[in-house]
């Protein structure tokens, strides 16, 4: 019976440490993931008929434009509507993007907004 309880218990602290690692990333993920980045629309999409998730394309990547409350973000449906295919943004996104998974960066707000391909250097 030793044994029984001690291999349980070992399970239990094994998954125990697991929950708390992906909960614990999701609850840091905007603070150590946020980043300016400059991208350049090349087309955008609506998730189905689903309200608040929203695609923007870029030349390199695909970003995510959708409420999460774990990135205290609740105005997808107004950032969506200042993307326009051509234009230039400054964006803070926050996020890994890893290509073999289907996780998408999520952007957070514009900052600044041009027509041209780039910014001048900060």
């Amino acid at each position: 019976m030793g044994t029984f309880l001690y291999k349980l218990a070992v399970f239990l602290g094994f998954v125990s440490a697991i929950v708390i690692l992906i909960f614990g990333y999701l609850f840091f993920e905007p603070f150590t993931t946020k980043t300016e980045e400059v991208i350049t629309v090349t087309n955008k999409e609506r998730w189905g008929i689903e309200n608040g998730k929203y695609f923007i394309f870029t030349e390199n990547e695909v970003f995510s434009n959708s409420n999460d409350y774990y990135h205290n973000k609740d105005n997808a449906d107004e950032v969506f509507k200042m993307f326009k295919v051509g234009f230039t943004y400054r964006v803070t996104v926050v996020g890994v993007y890893l290509p073999f998974l289907p996780r998408f960066r999520n952007i957070l707000n514009i900052i600044e907004t041009s027509t041209k391909e780039t910014f001048p250097a900060k």
